[in-house]
């Protein structure tokens, strides 16, 4: 019996450094009390493991509370900026940003969710849903349903439908399904126009998978009331296939515009400038 639980005191020592680490999902700060209320924990274990955590730069405390540490930003930056098509997006995005004036995403399907890997832009200031490590159900978000449209049915993930925050979300399969046939006779490109947020458009393009698997989709968000779509359809679509060209070292050839297999995006003519407003 002794080595039954010498056994299982790593993994239950792992599952409360877990929960207490997931405490922080949100990069919100914390008390001690909160963070052992949350966690499920003892004050003295939640204190004893917040102590050892920011030791090694994982957890940082600022007077009474605590955050998430540079150490966690460190590593999680590495599993993020590994990916070729990361690394391939992050001059198209900023490129998007400059000539569209609105905020540009990068974003990947992680089971039912989809996640926010990149951002650039600063709107909109509010909503946890929008900000860079964030996760957004893959039903209510453009890029969520950009990607699911470029899979078979079969192979979409477990997906929830959570309560949309607007009249106009998506609320069950046959509305997700009814949006999906919209995406693909798009061509692939998704357009959200207030139903995953108030006073949000959001457009989006699946850039295909990348060299190990990962499934991005680029958008953009911007004032429903500022937000040329069909403009804005034609910038997603364009710099998603440059994306996908430049992460594979796929050549373009002049005077025709194949498709990049599994992306399912035509060739747009040109980069439309999106106005702000």
């Amino acid at each position: 019996m002794t080595t039954a639980r010498s056994n299982d005191a790593p993994t239950a020592m792992i599952d409360r450094v877990a929960s207490l680490l997931q405490v922080f999902d949100g990069g919100h700060r914390f008390t001690l009390a909160e963070v052992s209320r949350r966690a499920g924990l003892p004050r003295s274990s939640a204190h004893r493991i917040l102590g050892r955590l920011v030791d090694l730069g994982w957890i940082e405390r600022r007077g009474f509370e605590y955050a998430l540490g540079i150490r966690m930003f460190e590593l999680g930056s590495q599993v993020v900026r590994r990916d070729g098509v990361h690394q391939a997006a992050l001059p198209h995005m900023h490129a998007l940003h400059r000539s569209t004036g609105l905020t540009v995403h990068l974003s990947a399907l992680q089971s039912g969710d989809v996640l926010h890997l990149e951002r650039i832009g600063g709107w909109p200031e509010k909503g946890e849903g929008w900000r860079l490590g964030a996760r957004q159900p893959a039903v209510h978000s453009a890029a969520g349903r950009a990607l699911l449209a470029q899979l078979d049915d079969a192979d979409w993930p477990a997906l929830s439908y959570p309560p949309p925050a607007t009249p106009g979300g998506v609320r069950t399969e046959a509305d997700l399904r009814r949006e999906i046939d919209r995406v693909r006779d798009r061509d692939g490109v998704a357009v959200d126009a207030e139903g995953c947020s108030a006073g949000v458009t959001a457009v989006a393009a699946a850039i295909g998978p990348s060299e190990d698997g990962l499934s991005a989709a680029l958008s953009l968000c911007g004032p429903a009331t500022a937000v040329p779509v069909d403009r804005a359809v034609a910038a997603v679509r364009r710099a998603a296939t440059d994306i996908w060209y430049a992460a594979f070292g796929v050549t373009r050839l002049r005077g025709r515009p194949t498709r990049p297999v599994h992306a399912a995006l035509p060739l747009a003519d040109a980069l439309t400038a999106v106005a702000r407003g």
